[in-house]
């Protein structure tokens, strides 16, 4: 039987575990002489399982597609996950989709991945089933990457609502990023000498808890460092809802309506309320220190 290897899996977050997945998935492609071929699901099956309980992705599907590409797979394929899909038994969605679908020769996965109606199968059921297709499945260890603990797109998410970034990016092998439009604000960081670019989040996705970080800005091909508040401005009244607004060290020019990326290397501190502009500008005077201090080995 020739045809491809799968990487298959939710790989949201592409984190270390989804990583040591890929790693396999391309010795074993190399190790064959076959094509790689990622197959991830969108959207996330607890948003068709579980209406309304879908967590925030730390990567939508865009994000991802990029990310496990320059990881030197092949191809990225989506497998649209909707009720159909996800009342086939395991051996229907071996046969239909790794096997049908994908041409899959070969399928590498967590080795605690399940998969079929009411998550049946597990990676037993996949080894057997892909062995009477002719093929083969690999599972990889994804405990103790972390001194004993589990890498979970699970945990991450939770440091990453708790504005721990730094512990989220040791466990995602880059730091966590939030990509968008910038918008037009309320203009109030011009004002006090501090321009910002403004992103209001994607509906859906993990944005860090309220506070101030150090982070490194893409745009286009270019990064920069910045200094970004995430939070309602309550000096200023407050807003209804949280607004990323990044403040870039070197950067001159006008972004509005063009697409960047902000990843968050470190919270510097929470989000505060201050008497005045006076106070806060000095605050954002060190704020800018520290976050120029922390990036400097970055950029």
């Amino acid at each position: 039987m020739r045809g491809v290897v799968v990487a298959l899996g939710n790989f949201d977050g592409v984190h270390l575990g989804h990583r040591a997945v890929l790693g396999r998935a391309l010795e074993e492609g190399k190790a064959r002489g076959m094509r790689v071929v990622v197959a991830t699901f969108d959207p996330h099956p607890r948003a068709v399982l579980r209406p309304g309980e879908a967590p925030p992705l730390l990567t939508p599907l865009p994000m991802r597609r990029r990310l496990l590409l320059d990881l030197g797979v092949d191809e990225v394929r989506v497998i649209r996950f909707d009720r159909r899909l996800s009342l086939k038994s395991p051996e229907e969605f071996v046969r239909e989709v790794l096997v049908g679908e994908l041409g899959a020769s070969v399928v590498v996965v967590g080795e605690n991945f399940r998969f079929g109606h009411r998550a049946a199968g597990d990676f037993g059921d996949l080894e057997r089933l892909m062995r009477s297709f002719g093929g083969e499945a690999v599972g990889v260890p994804v405990r103790g990457l972390d001194g004993g603990q589990e890498v979970s797109s699970t945990r991450i998410r939770r440091l990453v609502l708790e504005g721990r970034v730094e512990e989220a990016s040791r466990l995602l092998g880059r730091p966590h990023a939030v990509c968008g439009r910038v918008v037009e604000g309320e203009r109030r960081g011009a004002k006090i000498g501090f321009p910002t670019a403004n992103l209001r989040p994607e509906e859906g996705v993990v944005v860090p808890g309220r506070g101030v970080y150090a982070c490194v800005v893409r745009v286009g091909e270019e990064r920069y460092a910045a200094c970004t508040n995430v939070g309602v401005a309550p000096t200023f009244g407050g807003r209804s809802e949280s607004l990323i607004e990044a403040h870039l060290l070197d950067f001159e020019g006008d972004l509005y309506g063009r697409e960047i990326e902000v990843g968050f290397l470190r919270r510097i501190r929470g989000e505060k309320k201050f008497s005045g502009v006076e106070e806060l500008q000095e605050q954002i005077r060190r704020d800018l220190q520290e976050a120029r201090r922390i990036t400097d080995a970055t950029i």
